[in-house]
Order: C-alpha cells, then sequence, then structure tokens
C-alpha cells in the first residue's frame, strides 16, 4: 500500500477505517482510493471538502454472473466527507472511452490507498488511450472563460485566480503531448522561473489557511506567465492518437481481477 506524505495521519486513518467497512460490506477489496478535488489538485482552502474516489475489485465469481450488480456506489457521509466508488470493470470501461476528465482523479496527488505495479499499469494504459487535442482544448476553455471575467492587476479571489492558472499548466503539460499530466498543481509549476514559484507557494500557502474565496496575494509575475502561456497554447497544434485494441483492456481487467479478486 502507498500512502501520499501529504495526507495526515489523523485522516489517512479515518479514510483507511471508511475504506475498510466498505470493503466489508461490498465483499470486495479496494485497491485504490484519491482525492477526487481540490486536496488531490494541491489547491484546498482550510475549508475544502474531501472527494474520495475508490476502485474495488469483487471475487471472481461475481463476474461471472447474468447481472453482477451495481458498478458504482456512493456514499455522502457528509457535506465535509463523501466517498464514491468504481468497480474496476467500470474504470476500465471510463478509460476506454478515452474521457480524460472523467479518469484524471487517477493522476491525484492525494492518495489513500495504491499499489505500485497496479499505478504503473494504469500509467501505460492511460498513455495508450491519451488524447492530447480534446484535452488541451478544454483546458484551454476553461482558462479563458474564467479569465475573461478579470482583468492584470485587479484583486482576485485564490480560487479566481488559480482555476485558470492551473488549467493553463495542465495545458503546458499536454502540450508536450507526454500523456496526461500530474494533478498536483506544486509538480505543474515546478521548474517554472523563481518569481512565478515563489508567488504560487505563497497563494497556495494562503489558500491552505483560508476559507474559500479569500482575496489572493499580489501575483502579477504568475498573471503574465498564464497569459503569455495561454496565448501560446492556443497555437499548438496536437495530433489525433490512433484507438488501441479492445485486448489491451481486456488484458489489463483480467489480470487486475485474477490478482485482487
Amino acid at each position: 500500500m502507498s500512502v501520499s506524505s501529504r495526507i495526515s495521519p489523523v485522516i489517512q486513518d479515518i479514510v483507511e477505517k471508511a475504506l475498510e467497512e466498505i470493503e466489508t460490506s461490498l465483499d470486495a477489496r479496494i485497491i485504490l482510493a484519491m482525492d477526487a478535488a481540490l486536496r488531490g489538485q494541491g489547491m484546498e482552502s482550510a475549508d475544502s471538502p474531501y472527494q474520495i474516489m475508490f476502485v474495488y475489485v469483487h471475487r471472481l465469481d461475481w463476474y461471472l454472473k447474468l447481472s453482477p450488480g451495481p458498478a458504482t456506489v456512493e456514499l455522502p457521509a457528509s457535506d465535509d466527507f463523501s466517498l464514491t466508488g468504481w468497480d474496476i470493470r467500470h474504470l476500465v470501461e471510463k478509460m476506454k472511452q478515452s474521457d480524460a476528465t472523467e479518469t484524471r482523479w487517477l493522476n491525484s496527488g492525494a492518495v489513500y490507498r495504491s499499489d505500485v505495479d497496479l499505478m504503473r499499469r494504469l500509467a501505460v494504459l492511460q498513455r495508450r488511450v491519451w488524447q492530447p487535442a480534446p484535452a488541451l482544448a478544454a483546458e484551454i476553455k476553461t482558462a479563458t472563460s474564467v479569465q475573461g471575467n478579470w482583468s492584470l492587476g485587479h484583486t482576485l479571489t485564490t480560487e479566481e485566480f488559480l482555476t485558470p492558472m492551473y488549467a493553463a499548466l495542465s495545458g503546458r503539460v499536454i502540450a508536450e503531448d507526454n500523456g496526461p499530466p500530474p494533478e498536483d498543481i506544486r509538480v505543474l509549476y515546478e521548474g517554472l522561473s523563481e518569481e512565478v514559484t515563489n508567488e504560487m507557494d505563497v497563494i497556495l500557502s494562503k489558500k491552505a489557511k483560508n476559507v474559500a474565496n479569500s482575496d489572493a496575494p499580489p501575483c502579477f509575475r504568475s498573471q503574465i506567465f498564464m497569459n503569455t502561456e495561454l496565448a501560446r497554447l492556443q497555437t499548438v497544434e496536437l495530433p489525433t492518437h490512433p484507438a488501441p485494441d479492445d485486448s489491451i483492456f481486456d488484458r489489463f481487467l483480467a489480470d487486475t481481477i485474477r490478482r485482487f479478486g
């Protein structure tokens, strides 16, 4: 089991106990659990909820039934804490559809439970189904739609600034056509100029200590970088990759069920 060092031991213990109870009730094994929202992106506020996605595998004979049962489960424990589970077959079907927005949480920076070999194989499968052109278009649309509501130098909330900045940083990675971008914003801005990284560190630190929509500290260098990067990204042309053969999905599904079921 691999656990993110960013998660506090108290929260990890709460989540682990919840996962164990779910395993008992489903008679299944949970093989992945990650935060699928702001905490997984490294952009949480003090009041950000925990939105946990998990993947589970039933016993082998469950998959041999004509009508095996529901492929998903939702457990809204509270406004601050929710868990949504996908059966492994449902996850593979989503990946086959090549809709990156549905499965981007697989690259979350907040990991509660995982397996090194499984994550490696998932990363390979993600790259095989990855379509960079629509993913880049989606990030540009997100960034420009939010950015269009403010101008350089205006006072912004942390949310107003970080939403388009995160999209621009993700688009920057997508434009390199090396597979899906990581979810953790700190990984996304790693290697940028010292002025930009310092501003981003300050913004994220302030956001983590305050409630959502608090005012952002000055971030002129980061705004200039974002404006320049968005202009560049709108000129990038990316190829359409051929869809992989169904057999790779079948093989991944079968191997995973045999191992964990």
